[in-house]
């Protein structure tokens, strides 16, 4: 059987988290999310985690973000701590993929990992009550708007997506599969893409 390695790009609120962490458990892979970040930082050793934390799936803003000159990597010297992040991540990524079966979650994974075979690739989205519902649980929103924070947190990461993709987050031609949350609820959610890389796995 081939290598079986998933990518998740979600909406916010869509339960793409969930659905990779339960996915990962019946396929018995590890899943990969925000813990990426504590690899990122033993690799950007100078960088604090918490302003690693700050730049997570955030694009580069020269007016906004610290840019750093004493990391030790000499490549890194000069870069904001987003772009560094950013390849880190894509270090981190190809290092893993390249040797065991695992789930990725955002994090630009399926650009990473594009010239790779046995990759799927999925988009999860749902509908906007369903991802409200899930967002008042959320730290990330203002109760007070959350549908302003959710489409604010959307826009975020479809910005970082596509600096540093030069792709549309969210378009069908970047994913084998987009599936709609709301339509199958997230256990047949996972059941579909479980299929899926199944076959894909043959």
């Amino acid at each position: 059987m081939k290598k079986t390695i998933i990518t998740i790009s979600r909406e916010f609120g869509s339960g793409g988290h969930e659905i990779g962490r339960i996915l990962a458990k019946k396929l018995g892979l590890e899943l990969y999310d925000r813990d990426l970040i504590d690899k990122a930082a033993e690799k950007i050793v100078a960088m604090p985690k918490e302003v690693l934390k700050k730049a997570d799936e955030k694009k580069h803003n020269p007016w906004l973000h610290q840019v750093w000159y004493d990391v030790p990597n000499q490549e890194l010297n000069g870069m904001t701590a987003n772009d560094t992040l950013h390849q880190a991540y894509s270090s981190i990524i190809r290092e893993l993929a390249g040797k065991e079966n695992c789930v990725f979650v955002g994090r630009c994974a399926d650009y990473v990992l594009r010239d790779r075979s046995d990759v799927l690739n999925v988009y999860i989205h749902a509908d906007m009550e369903d991802r409200k519902e899930r967002a008042v649980h959320s730290y990330e929103v203002d109760e007070r708007d959350i549908e302003g924070s959710i489409k604010k947190i959307d826009k975020r990461r479809a910005n970082y997506y596509e600096y540093y993709t030069d792709r549309k987050w969210g378009r069908a031609e970047n994913y084998d599969i987009s599936i709609n949350s709301s339509t199958f609820g997230i256990d047949g959610t996972v059941e579909i893409i479980k299929m899926l890389a199944q076959k894909k796995a043959l």
